[in-house]
């Protein structure tokens, strides 16, 4: 298969692709902002931006899960190339240094960009030459692989890649590096070489690579470049200025319409693999192919078939307590580890609308073998291997997700595993557990600890928590009854005569708290109060929160009540494709999502629009009236086909301005965002009422 024919395959494979001009992709400004991401599986991760400048601490080409899936630390930073073709040579490597100029300057070179299905795709210009270039993730050998094919050209193509390389944690910056990679490479025909990275203050232990590149030969190195600047950190307003280490340049020769590829990787195996460029392709074709048809999206609009790629991104192996291989769901990319709460919010949407409820069992297992007093980890952090506990909705969403999960598999084997975990968080519930969380006499849940944010709204600047939310929030009460409500449903399925005094105290914990439900209703804002029974009384703040209730399938509210709620929120709250925190207008509203952390967290769930929140707002509205529901899905998917080329490409970033023209922000691909919006799309387009 020649270039033009492998070019060709990878066009014509699926509707997904997302394609760029050459402005869009080699601006300075406009490709700097357009990033993209491709995965191991198992927390390893490659990303940057399409005009190939980094402008983050977490854009390289591997960044390897030292702890998989966590304990992130950067290894491979650049992989810049430099082309001959005949006496011409260019630089297509591109770095941005701290008086803002750009050198070199490759990105001039850059005719195009093109993510086809999950494989960012690159064009490069070069006179009368054209050359292609892509990047790959494997998953046997958690390795990352370029892929180069000369497409176009009159004269054989000398190409020098150079890999550079860093070695510290992948939220840290160590511009000021003092050691040295020790390289050492096999000048036979199998052309592998291995650098080990040493222990320094920003990685505790040592971390050897292993490379392949068939037909290349290999020149060791070991020169910092220093103090280049990543400028959406300055942005930010974090350190910004890195540092990286040419450990190794590795030179092939191809012959116009030959592709070479190299490949880098934490696998000793890797020594031992077949590296062929045009295979690595295809196999990766392959693979998201059957994503595709597992999930029953061969022949899908584009936008559900670009959602659930991105939902494969965030799946993640994680070992379980018993040394098994269990699955959790990354939080977003590149900076969050896998979250409770998040996963249990994305997992419908990533895992059953994909065909995957095998997938979402071994998810549900693995954090509740975490569980404590009725718990959830709220994440499992990178610097520590011992969870953190304070959530007081992840366990509900838990409960939620596992019988979401056995709806779609019917596994009642399963069931029985996780039921009785299930059920002990009812019981701590109504001991009353961690922080203040119990259900209260009166069957609403109360939860608050001073100086703790237990909600998803979990903005903290110091020890000041800007929404603590303590009191009686309205969507932990909606998803106490949504999970009381699923488990009298397996109870009632399972006719146990053992179960049947649980059954019936679970019936009566769920009447007392439907009847309680009416306190929420606000007639002065014809929607509901946020939160009942707080430190100084009921919050009336029109928030998006009751979106937890009125996207139920439980939905405990009057049908007028819910009518004119969703209207409010509708005219006060909604945005293209996200939901504002807190409607524009109100005290203490903040409409862009910008500047240094103290300024982004006051603005965080204070007006910052969330995208999950619009896959809940479908759902809710579908649930009421499916035809409405289906206009408002189609509304989506036409924003979404812009979206997608924008930002995280193809895919869905953490949040977005509340202002206009509500510009993309935060985590630029983010679980919970793909998966609501991949849910309620699904859900909405599978009823037959897309027009």
């Amino acid at each position: 298969m020649d270039g033009e024919q492998l070019g060709d395959q990878i066009k014509t494979a699926m509707g997904c692709r997302i394609a760029l001009s050459r402005h869009e992709a080699s601006d300075p400004a406009d490709g700097t902002r357009r990033e993209w991401l491709t995965t191991t599986g198992a927390g390893d991760y490659a990303m940057g931006t399409t005009s190939l400048i980094a402008s983050r601490r977490y854009h390289g080409m591997l960044i390897g899960a030292t702890r998989a899936p966590i304990a992130r630390r950067m290894l491979v930073s650049f992989i810049d190339e430099e082309i001959a073709v005949g006496d011409t040579r260019t630089n297509l490597g591109s770095r941005r240094w701290n008086d803002g100029s750009i050198d070199p300057d490759g990105y001039r070179s850059i005719s195009g960009f093109a993510l086809d299905g999950g494989i960012p795709t690159w064009t490069f210009e070069l006179g009368a030459a054209r050359i292609e270039k892509r990047v790959v993730m494997l998953r046997d050998v958690r390795a990352v692989a370029v892929i180069w094919t000369v497409v176009e050209s009159a004269l054989p193509v000398t190409l020098d890649a150079r890999i550079f390389v860093e070695h510290r944690g992948h939220h840290q910056l160590d511009p000021d590096a003092t050691w040295l990679p020790e390289t050492t490479a096999d000048t036979s025909a199998r052309a592998t070489a291995r650098i080990v990275l040493p222990a320094n203050p920003f990685a505790a232990d040592a971390t050897t690579l292993y490379v392949a590149a068939p037909g290349a030969a290999f020149a060791p190195a070991a020169n910092w470049w220093r103090r280049h600047q990543l400028a959406e950190e300055r942005a930010r307003g974090y350190d910004s200025a890195g540092s990286s280490c040419h450990a190794l340049t590795a030179t092939f020769v191809l012959a116009p319409g030959e592709t070479r590829a190299l490949v880098v990787g934490l696998d000793r195996g890797l020594a031992e693999m077949p590296v062929d460029g045009i295979a690595i392709v295809e196999r990766e074709r392959v693979r998201e192919r059957a994503l595709l048809a597992k999930a029953g999206m061969l022949d899908a609009v584009p936008e559900l078939q670009t959602l659930c790629l991105a939902a494969d991104t965030f799946v993640v192996t994680r070992p379980r307590k018993d040394g098994s291989v269990g699955r959790s769901i990354i939080a977003g990319f590149p900076w969050f580890e896998d979250w409770g709460r998040d996963a249990m919010i994305a997992l419908p949407g990533l895992l059953l609308q994909t065909g995957r409820a095998d997938e979402a069992k071994l998810v549900i297992e693995t954090f509740l073998e975490h569980l404590a007093d009725g718990l959830l980890p709220n994440r499992f952090p990178d610097e520590s291997t011992v969870p953190e506990y304070h959530s007081a909705d992840a366990p509900l969403l838990a409960i939620a997700a596992a019988i979401d999960t056995w709806r779609a598999s019917r596994d009642d084997a399963w069931l029985d595993r996780v039921l009785p975990a299930l059920l002990s968080i009812v019981e701590s519930f109504m001991r009353g557990t961690r922080h203040g969380i119990m259900v209260d006499t009166d069957g609403l849940v109360r939860a608050g600890e001073e100086g703790l944010q237990l909600t998803w709204m979990d903005a903290k600047i110091g020890d000041h928590v800007v929404t603590p939310r303590m009191g009686k929030p309205i969507e932990l009460s909606a998803l106490w009854l949504d999970a009381l409500l699923s488990l009298r449903e397996v109870l009632r399925a399972r006719d146990r005569a053992d179960e049947r005094a649980t059954l019936m105290r679970i019936e009566q914990l769920a009447a007392t708290t439907h009847t309680a439900f009416s306190r929420y209703w606000n007639p002065d804002t014809q929607c509901f109060r946020d939160l009942l029974d707080g430190p100084a009384g009921d919050d009336n703040a029109i928030r998006p929160n009751q979106l937890f209730a009125l996207a139920s399938i439980h939905r405990p509210f009057d049908a007028d009540w819910c009518a004119r709620a969703r209207g409010v929120l509708a005219a006060r709250l909604s945005t293209p494709l996200a939901v504002r925190t807190l409607a524009a207008g109100t005290s203490g509203y903040r409409g862009r999502y910008e500047g240094d952390q103290r300024s982004r967290d006051l603005a965080y769930h204070n007006g910052t629009a969330w995208p999950f929140l619009a896959g809940l707002r479908l759902r809710a509205e579908t649930l009421a009236d499916p035809a409405r529901g289906a206009r408002l899905a189609n509304l989506i998917l036409s924003d979404l086909a812009g979206q997608f080329h924008d930002a995280g490409l193809g895919s869905i970033g953490e949040v977005a301005d509340g202002d206009p023209p509500h510009e993309s922000r935060g985590c630029p691909m983010q679980a919970w965002s793909v998966g609501c919006l991949l849910d309620a799309l699904s859900t909405s387009l599978q009823r037959g009422f897309r027009s």
